[in-house]
């Protein structure tokens, strides 16, 4: 019986070990966020001058490793969605990087300020690096 509980007690242990390391393993992988943006005024030059500057202004937040801002680029290819005016792509360290990024009060006031007031629509994708 004594047997039985202490190998119970090992593969208990060893399921929670592997538990742990999965999560931590999660939390250190790359993640980026996209970002696809239609202005209130498609194709207003103008417009995305002023989205382009105000984004560049979050270039340098805490956890960054890369951060683009760029315009549509049109396409002939089906395959391609070229409806959007704008688009941002952001790789942070991790998870709790990216949390911060949305959180940062800079963030937050220039989304707020500057870029929301020039958007119709935005669609953001996030993912993980494997």
């Amino acid at each position: 019986m004594k047997k039985i509980i202490i190998l119970m007690q090992i593969v208990l242990l060893g399921f929670l070990s592997l538990t742990t390391t999965t999560a931590v393993a999660k939390e250190s992988k790359k993640v980026t966020h996209v970002v696809m943006v239609w202005l209130k005024q498609p194709g207003n030059e103008k417009q995305r001058n002023a989205f382009v500057k105000a984004s560049k202004k979050l270039n340098n937040l805490p956890g960054i490793i890369s951060r683009h801002v760029g315009v549509v680029k049109s396409s002939d290819r089906a395959v391609v969605d070229d409806t959007f005016d704008v688009a941002i792509t952001v790789t942070m360290e991790n998870q709790a990087a990216l949390d911060a990024y949305l959180n940062n009060p800079k963030q937050k006031k220039i989304l707020k300020n500057e870029i929301k007031p020039l958007i119709n629509r935005a669609v953001v994708y996030d993912f993980m690096s494997e």
